[in-house]
């Protein structure tokens, strides 16, 4: 049987441009069946009917870029983020290590480059703290790993370990000594797989752990970067038993190796997954390539160098980039470039543009990720190209921002999270957390995105708030734009007759309210499908 529901009681605010705002909503099994502002004759069959008791209805959040076991794994490691200082640091992953005696490695995420003296890592930080065990701290933005001695034993790095493609081992400047920090291509070629090889029973509760969350933050949808094959066979077997909670559009890793042979088949078997998993619910929809580092860890690259002076190399130059990304292409795959720096997104722009003329073709949706400093020359060709904008407002929090503030300069960071500008120039404007690098609420997300201030600590003045974007045009890009950007638009991303139930209830409209009551709403209902993933 199906079953009708019937929101009434409230604002609803569709995201639909034919219909922006409407009072009722009535959905149909997994289905929209009515959308408008009064209930019409003949809907006396329905079966529930849910106060929304002066509340907002929306269609369901739709993040454009997240990991998701890597989100739920994160989720069970000491929380380092706002520790503030070293000493915390050490105090929470000592006590982290003390809560978790069994385990065989003590794990942390989330340390911020502003807490750490110098902003270096070093073995010995930890050492003193734990030195009986290995222990692996992320840094905040997932491109960089803080280890121990016994984590480098673990890793067999010692002091003649050669630097992988694309990465560095950082080493002291007087000894040639390994100091325990580990620089893109060294964490996800070597800490990355270690601590993901973990068994099914605990990479479904990494899936699953981060699903609740999404459920309970009103995200329906969830484009995965950086997906592996163990995750994508856990996800597809939640599916099969009707607890993947959320719509998934995976995107497939592609390791920069440096060999041509072994970075095309990667390609060729996203090539051969993308036709296996075709689904609505569960769907290999391309590729990701990491062109460069972050900001914070000063391994972005921009055509000027730091100004402490470093200078950061791309991950995939040219002659790397251009194979995959054409190939990819021409195999019908979306391609997704992580590019930061400047310099990182003209090679990314550059190699797109080629991929399309080679290949003679258009309309891919072709994505890069995050654009922190770019460019006005290839935000403009962006949008000619048809390249989409996927950026997360949530790394512009000022309480994350002395670090970046720092090394890329006033000047540089005055350009930084341009989202006017990419729309101005057409481009696609797709939103979403980069979560586990940032917290995976949706509405603190969307605060940020139509204020540019931090939702944590209102005392911090606004990156360039004249760039802040309005409520209603936030919320479109974290449902609508970021749909129609995963190749979901024919099925979710508004509230509109056809389009599949995925909506979520909060318990006050944030819109008579302003921006600054986001950070008071909540959410009592969310569902996906049709079915009701989280009440409370």
């Amino acid at each position: 049987m199906t079953r009708r529901r019937v929101f009434t009681g409230g604002r609803v605010f569709t995201a639909d441009p034919e219909r922006p705002w409407a009072r009722v909503v009535v959905t149909d099994g997994d289905r929209i069946l009515f959308v408008g502002d009064t209930l019409p004759a003949g809907f006396d069959d329905l079966a529930e009917t849910i106060d929304v008791a002066g509340g907002l209805v929306l269609p369901g959040f739709i993040d454009g870029h997240v990991h998701v076991a890597m989100t739920g794994a994160a989720m069970l490691k000491a929380q380092l983020r706002g520790s503030g200082s070293l000493e915390e640091i050490q105090r929470r992953v000592r006590a982290w290590a003390d809560q978790h005696p069994d385990e065989p490695r003590v794990l942390g995420t989330n340390w911020v480059h502003s807490d750490v003296p110098d902003a270096k890592p070093t073995r010995q930080m930890l050492d003193g703290i734990v030195p009986e065990r290995p222990v692996y701290l992320d840094a905040h933005d997932f491109h960089s790993s803080w280890v121990n001695s016994a984590a480098l034993a673990e890793l067999g790095i010692d002091n003649d370990t050669p630097d992988p493609v694309g990465g560095k081992i950082v080493r002291d400047p007087d000894t040639g000594e390994a100091t325990g920090h580990l620089l893109e291509s060294a964490t996800a070629m070597w800490v990355w797989p270690l601590l993901a090889d973990v068994g099914d029973h605990a990479r479904e509760q990494h899936v699953v752990t981060a699903l609740d969350a999404f459920a309970r933050a009103g995200i329906t949808s969830a484009v995965e970067m950086a997906l592996e094959e163990p995750v994508l066979r856990t996800m597809q077997a939640l599916h099969e038993t009707g607890r993947l909670t959320a719509r998934i559009v995976a995107h497939m890793i592609i390791y920069r190796t440096g060999d041509p042979e072994t970075e095309l088949a990667q390609v060729s078997r996203a090539k051969e997954l993308a036709k296996t998993y075709r689904g609505d619910r569960l769907r290999v929809g391309g590729i990701k390539i990491i062109a460069d580092g972050t900001i914070d860890g000063c391994t972005a690259a921009l055509s000027a160098p730091y100004t402490n002076g470093e200078f950061a190399d791309p991950i995939w130059d040219r002659q790397a980039l251009d194979p995959v990304v054409r190939t990819a292409d021409a195999a019908g795959l979306q391609v997704a470039i992580h590019a930061i720096g400047d310099e990182a997104i003209r090679i990314a722009v550059d190699s797109l543009e080629n991929a399309m003329q080679v290949n003679r073709t258009a309309g891919r949706r072709h994505r890069i990720e995050h654009l922190e400093y770019a460019q006005e020359e290839e935000i403009s060709r962006m949008g000619v190209l048809g390249i989409t904008a996927s950026m997360q407002p949530v790394h512009l929090d000022p309480a994350m921002l002395d670090n970046w503030l720092k090394v890329l300069g006033p000047e540089r960071a005055n350009q930084g999270f341009a989202w006017p500008l990419y729309l101005a120039a057409g481009a696609a404007l797709a939103f979403g957390t980069d979560t586990p690098t940032a917290p995976h609420e949706a509405l603190p997300n969307m605060y940020l995105a139509s204020t540019r201030k931090s939702p944590t600590d209102d005392s911090l003045p606004a990156l360039r708030p004249d760039w802040a974007l309005p409520l209603e045009e936030a919320i479109v890009h974290g449902t609508r734009t970021s749909a129609w950007a995963a190749w979901l638009d024919h099925e979710t991303g508004m509230l509109r007759p056809g389009l599949a139930a995925d909506l979520v209830v909060l318990d006050q409209d944030f819109f008579a309210g302003g921006p600054t009551s986001l950070l008071k709403t909540g959410v009592r209902l969310t569902m996906m499908n049709g079915t009701v993933v989280h009440s409370g």
